[in-house]
């Protein structure tokens, strides 16, 4: 069982920090490789979450890009003003309202898809492929344990 002490978690090598400084940093250079485009990065990752099934409505779509349920729906009122994204009222039950990318967004994701997926590259091409991917199977491992201790998903198996 990994345990950290007070010097693991100085503030420059703070797992917290490490992860939101990744976070800011990746986002802000992914967002100049797609300035000017049709979408800014955030409205690009809310379509591509919605087109792949990773949300479905507009609360998981906050707890996703970790905005609030007002910015959340201004977000889905511009994708939708835009024709990027629609919002699909039950038929059986009015409340219940899902998410969905317009063919049109979906085009527009992958249209930019390559933008995101070569900054990334970038960032990544000093570590190895086996690497590379030990990072991402960590994260998630991580992001799995986190959200099960913290309550914010069902109890799952943890991604091994």
């Amino acid at each position: 069982m990994a345990v950290f002490n007070v010097e693991d978690c100085a503030a420059s090598r703070a797992p917290g920090r490490l992860l939101r400084r990744l976070d800011k940093t990746m986002s802000a250079y992914v967002e100049s490789r797609i300035e000017g485009r049709e979408l800014t990065y955030q409205q690009w990752v809310a379509i591509k979450v919605v087109r792949d099934g990773m949300v479905g409505n507009a609360g998981e779509l906050a707890r996703e890009l970790g905005l609030t349920t007002g910015a959340t729906t201004r977000l889905i009122d511009v994708l939708e003003t835009r024709g990027l994204m629609t919002r699909d009222r039950s038929g059986e039950d009015r409340r219940v309202v899902r998410l969905v990318s317009t063919d049109l967004g979906g085009a527009t994701v992958a249209k930019l898809q390559d933008n995101v997926v070569s900054a990334w590259n970038e960032v990544m091409a000093e570590f190895s492929q086996a690497e590379a991917q030990q990072f991402v199977d960590m994260l998630a491992r991580v992001l799995a344990v986190a959200e099960r201790v913290a309550g914010d998903a069902p109890m799952a198996e943890v991604v091994q």
